[in-house]
């Protein structure tokens, strides 16, 4: 009997401590808030792409700039070039500041997609991202990550899924991972 109060008590603590584990847990809207109050207009960034093709992952650093409808990566190393993500289309500006190309979004829908998620992330508008993404949230205020898988099959076939890791209201890494075994790596440098 006694052996019996001692296990329903060791019972009753544990799922205390697993009440007050999920209680603590992050939904997407709260990660939301955390990440909008630590602001993200401009960052400096490292990335590196791997892929099954190259003999080394290329590395790449520079600042990204965020406002409503704009993401842009300005790209300082290896070679200084800028990428603009704009709602409809992607433009790719030389490093003379005059050259460019651009990929229209109606031509490339999974593009679209993955071109609208990284706008959504760096913009912290978590929710606008359910959308077209399935989200999972782990973790609590201190350090957390988020999980996306596509929603649409068209972007599946392209794109496995994207992570963003953090801290607080700071976001660190954001790791794509693609189909063919790609994976590009950027960590903020807040």
């Amino acid at each position: 009997m006694i052996a019996g109060l001692a296990w329903l008590r060791v019972g009753a603590l544990v799922m205390v401590g697993m009440s007050a584990a999920s209680a603590n847990a992050l939904t997407v809207p709260e990660l939301q808030r955390l990440l909008k109050s630590g602001g993200l207009e401009s960052v400096a960034f490292e990335e590196s792409r791997e892929s099954p093709w190259l003999a080394a992952p290329v590395k790449s650093r520079g600042t990204m700039h965020s406002r409503p409808g704009l993401l842009e990566k300005r790209i300082v190393s290896p070679r200084v070039e800028t990428w603009r993500l704009k709602p409809d289309r992607m433009e790719w500006i030389g490093p003379d500041g005059v050259t460019s190309r651009q990929i229209l979004f109606v031509d490339a829908p999974a593009l679209a997609a993955l071109a609208n998620a990284l706008r959504l992330i760096v913009a912290a508008d978590l929710a606008a991202l359910e959308a077209d993404f399935r989200i999972a949230v782990q973790g609590d205020e201190r350090q957390w990550t988020v999980r996306m898988h596509p929603r649409s099959a068209e972007v599946g076939r392209h794109v496995d899924y994207l992570e963003l890791q953090g801290a607080s209201s700071g976001m660190q890494t954001l790791v794509i991972v693609e189909r063919q075994g790609e994976r590009t790596t950027t960590r903020f440098q807040n």
